[in-house]
């Protein structure tokens, strides 16, 4: 973890280490190649600050969470998974994030979002639902359109999706892997391969390909 050296720098152009680095460390259950991909943190109304972590354990996708009170020294909630999904494999670049911004974050009405990128089948799947704050736990409102199983954030080449909030337009960027369909010969032609995407929320990005 790194700080800005000068906060009032508007370019903040110089960084430096704290020294609680490493923040964390994966727990000795899961493998050292199936731990990654931190989401940004959420405050509960407790003033503690909650972030997840993508991990699986055997075929089980893993949402892992850490609690802190200063975003410096974390604490692994080891029993308490935001979300798990049997059969599924790892599961990447977890987001979370509520839908509604109008509506205040701990109210029992809120919804939120709940996405992940299934490494094993590079899509990206998301499910709605509510959170259970004291739990520290999503619930999906549909258990059959849960990740795996329900909606694709997106249904053409479109994957590792990660976001965040634009507070002065209220709006959610996010952006993602194009991975293409170019063989190894076109790529070395061009001289780049795939894409880095953006796009605003509710995802609308223009269909990317290659020129024969």
């Amino acid at each position: 973890m790194a700080v800005p050296a000068d906060p009032s720098d508007p370019l903040l152009r110089e960084w430096v280490k704290v020294p609680q680095n490493p923040i964390l460390k994966r727990p000795p259950s899961v493998g050292l190649h199936d731990f990654r991909d931190p989401s940004t943190a959420w405050q509960q109304s407790d003033g503690t600050w909650i972030f997840t972590v993508g991990a699986k354990v055997g075929d089980i996708g893993l949402a892992l969470q850490y609690r802190s009170t200063d975003l410096k020294n974390w604490e692994f909630l080891e029993e308490k998974l935001l979300h798990s999904g049997p059969a599924v494999g790892m599961w990447e670049c977890v987001d979370f994030f509520p839908v509604d911004y109008d509506t205040p974050t701990h109210s029992d009405t809120q919804k939120y979002v709940f996405k992940v990128s299934l490494y094993d089948v590079h899509i990206d799947y998301y499910t709605i639902g509510t959170y259970d704050e004291a739990a520290h736990k999503f619930i999906p409102d549909h258990q059959e359109l849960d990740i795996g199983i329900g909606f694709h954030l997106d249904y053409g080449k479109y994957y590792a999706s990660k976001s965040f909030f634009d507070p002065v337009k209220k709006r959610r960027i996010m952006w993602a892997w194009v991975p293409e369909s170019c063989t190894q010969e076109m790529d070395l032609q061009k001289g780049w391969s795939s894409l880095q995407v953006r796009c605003p929320s509710p995802p609308v990005c223009a269909l990317l390909s290659c020129s024969t």
